[in-house]
């Protein structure tokens, strides 16, 4: 009876042995496939944020042009005096030729305005409603510079005079004179001909106040702070 006792003690023993190492391997084993199971897992980048969409009627603005500035408004009238009668018409052809060149200015704005006096041009400059400048040209002598007999002129002696008016007040905005330069076969300034834009002439007369006429545009592009354009622009 005690052997029959003491057997199944220590059947008992081996078998909360076997019981106790049989949980040991199962918990081994579930260590172990947790742990290839936490290694092979692929570790995620994380996601940047959304771009963050526009407001809606949300527009992107546009850059508007630059407006061109306003154009200045220029009436050329001619005046010749009884000295200068003698020339035979041919200073009808100054106003012309001034207001030509100054109609090469993109900024200029150039009307004919026939025949004034300077006292005529001041006024009409006083009462414009159109912020108009008024240009008066003549050809000039010294008293010296025709020959009344023989109607021949000397050009040493000729000027074109200009005046220019400014609008609403009458006061005088430039003034001033361009002498005409002897020519030779008509050459001038070494020039053999006029420009395209111009009337080709015959005279030596003609050529240099064709010539002075637009140095006299020149002078009042420059007293309104404008460049130079090319000729017959």
């Amino acid at each position: 009876m005690q052997k029959l006792k003491g057997q199944s003690h220590r059947e008992r023993v081996m078998t909360r042995s076997i019981i106790a190492l049989f949980c040991f391997v199962l918990l081994m084993s579930v260590a172990v496939s947790l742990g290839y199971a936490q290694a092979g897992r692929r570790v995620q980048k994380p996601k940047d944020d959304p771009p963050v969409p526009k407001a809606a009627g949300t527009v992107t603005p546009v850059k508007e042009p630059t407006p061109e500035p306003e154009k200045i408004s220029l009436l050329v009238a001619g005046s010749r005096s009884g000295a200068m009668s003698y020339t035979l018409g041919l200073t009808d052809n100054l106003p012309g030729v001034v207001g030509r060149r100054l109609q090469d200015s993109k900024r200029l704005q150039v009307a004919s305005g026939g025949e004034m006096s300077r006292g005529e041009a001041n006024k009409r400059a006083k009462n414009s409603e159109t912020k108009t400048f008024v240009v008066l040209v003549e050809l000039q002598g010294t008293g010296f510079g025709l020959d009344p007999i023989n109607r021949r002129t000397r050009l040493e002696d000729l000027s074109v005079r200009y005046v220019v008016f400014e609008p609403g007040t009458g006061k005088v905005k430039d003034e001033g004179s361009v002498h005409l330069r002897s020519t030779s076969g008509g050459v001038l300034g070494g020039v053999r001909r006029l420009p395209s834009c111009y009337p080709q002439v015959s005279s030596n007369l003609e050529f240099a106040l064709t010539v002075a006429g637009i140095e006299t545009a020149e002078r009042i592009l420059r007293a309104f702070s404008l460049s130079l354009p090319p000729l017959c622009s």
